[in-house]
């Protein structure tokens, strides 16, 4: 029986006793054919008509969010232009939801009973939202709330840059009637990029649709190459960290797919891991930087190097007194506005990533602004195996099963020179030994389905370590790796 997920969050359970049918994800046409047409007059002159888009959406923005928010109305009284707004952070925006958006239907009660069923997921919520959630590796998990006019925007940007060149033509120049997908991922939940394919999925006509394929970073490493062998797609889209894992396996013999692409996103992409998928795989590999809060934030260009979307997203690095760093300086604050959403309008927000400005115009020829970003690099941990082979555990399927199972975002995993892992938490969680236990069985469990053996999991008092100047979280650190992660492009 299909069941409807139309319903605001405090009656869905109700709407799908009742059964019903799946409310289609929002599409606004009108929306869709006005963004891709400015995108792609942007991408023929990123400088002026790009900055012409730029400056009207965000005059339009703070129009739109000091006349309907009532959180940024309170907290940036009189502002006319950006320089005016006050960073904000993602704690600071959770904590007062119901006063976020320009929307007053949109409720944090709501959207949290909307995303506890993964039923609902890429339906359309109130009639014309989609919703996805944010990892935790601030500490602070996120609900984001997208309009009509951002995945409009999104869909433009992902049609039209995403394949390197800076200018494209069409959402079926990239999505490829005919053409098989896999994504690998976080799936299961509201995650953004599972929402996003999801939602492209079912909004392109059956006729034109490609075949798809989904498939859990959580299952062990050899059960989804198995999976891959079975699928052999033509386009393969994973993070970075299980896509050198992949092809690793590939290079050993025991995975044989030959993808004419791979797409990448979510983490850090390092030279040696491009390399790695490069040299097993033989084709393309592309690399795309956004985040939960802006989907589409950089696009990789055919000599590698990532331009941002600066029609669309307005990307401030600044110094730690908040003050404009210099081209060619890695940033201790990055800010970020979102011109597309203005329902649940994102000005300065913090973003944990350092990004650094090239001083130089990038050789290809594109004049979108090239940028290096300092994000999310955790590691890929080794164990031994039941059949003497090592057994690669996945950082991002580790952080997902953790935080699935306990709640918990504020941890850490360490694995010294030996098997063993050491467990820590922030020691503002509640009741720390409890939920450091809860963390214990969660990983032994996911461990032992995975093949390891022989790992003990030592609970730790000290406090989880944070990267410096950005204070982020590495949730997933393999101390005995002799391939440490760079700080390099997203």
């Amino acid at each position: 029986m299909s069941r409807s997920c139309t319903s605001s969050g405090a009656s869905a359970g109700q709407a799908f006793a009742a059964g019903g049918h799946h409310a289609p994800p929002p599409f606004d046409l009108g929306a869709w054919l006005r963004t891709s047409t400015e995108t792609w007059a942007a991408g023929l002159d990123p400088v002026g008509a790009g900055g012409l888009f730029r400056d009207r959406r965000l005059s339009d923005l703070i129009d739109r969010t000091m006349s309907g928010s009532p959180l940024y109305r309170r907290r940036n009284r009189g502002a006319r232009c950006l320089a005016d707004f006050e960073p904000i952070a993602k704690t600071e925006l959770m904590a007062n939801f119901d006063e976020w958006a320009t929307d007053r239907a949109v409720t944090l009660l709501a959207a949290e009973a909307f995303v506890a069923d993964p039923a609902c997921i890429a339906d359309a919520w109130l009639d014309r939202y989609l919703v996805w959630t944010s990892s935790g590796t601030s500490g602070h998990p996120g609900l984001f709330v997208q309009d009509g006019a951002s995945l409009a925007a999104y869909d433009a940007i992902d049609a039209q840059r995403l394949r390197g060149n800076g200018i494209g033509t069409s959402t079926l120049g990239w999505w490829g009637l005919g053409r098989r997908f896999a994504f690998v991922g976080a799936i299961g939940g509201h995650f953004a990029g599972h929402v996003s394919f999801e939602r492209l999925r079912r909004i392109v006509p059956a006729p034109l649709a490609p075949e798809t394929h989904m498939i859990s970073v959580l299952e062990p490493l050899t059960r989804i190459a198995e999976r891959l062998q079975a699928i052999r797609p033509d386009v393969l889209i994973t993070y970075p960290s299980c896509g050198a894992a992949l092809a690793q396996l590939q290079a050993e013999g025991l995975l044989n797919i030959a993808p004419q692409e791979v797409w990448l996103g979510g983490e850090q992409l390092s030279p040696a891991q491009r390399r790695t998928l490069q040299s097993a795989f033989g084709c393309t590999v592309r690399n795309a930087y956004g985040a939960s809060e802006f989907y589409s934030i950089a696009f990789e260009c055919a000599l590698g190097h990532l331009h941002l979307n600066d029609d669309w997203v307005v990307l401030e690095a600044l110094d730690a007194q908040l003050r404009p760093v210099s081209p060619g300086e890695l940033s201790s604050v990055t800010l970020l506005t979102n011109l597309a959403n203005q329902t649940q309008p994102l000005l300065r927000y913090r973003l944990d990533d350092l990004v650094r400005f090239a001083a130089e115009p990038c050789a290809c020829g594109c004049a979108f602004p090239v940028i290096e970003v300092h994000g999310r690099c955790d590691d890929t941990l080794q164990l031994p195996g039941r059949d003497g082979r090592r057994v690669s555990i996945l950082p991002l399927a580790l952080e997902t099963l953790v935080e699935e199972r306990t709640g918990l975002s504020r941890f850490q995993v360490l694995q010294g020179h030996g098997a063993d892992l050491e467990l820590r938490l922030d020691p503002t969680v509640p009741n720390t030994r409890a939920a450091l236990e809860a963390c214990r069985v969660a990983v032994a469990a996911f461990l032992e389905g995975h093949g390891a053996v022989g790992t003990r999991i030592v609970l730790s008092r000290r406090a989880p370590m944070q990267q410096a100047g950005s204070g982020k979280l590495r949730r997933v650190i393999n101390a005995g790796s002799q391939s440490r992660p760079q700080r390099v492009r997203a």
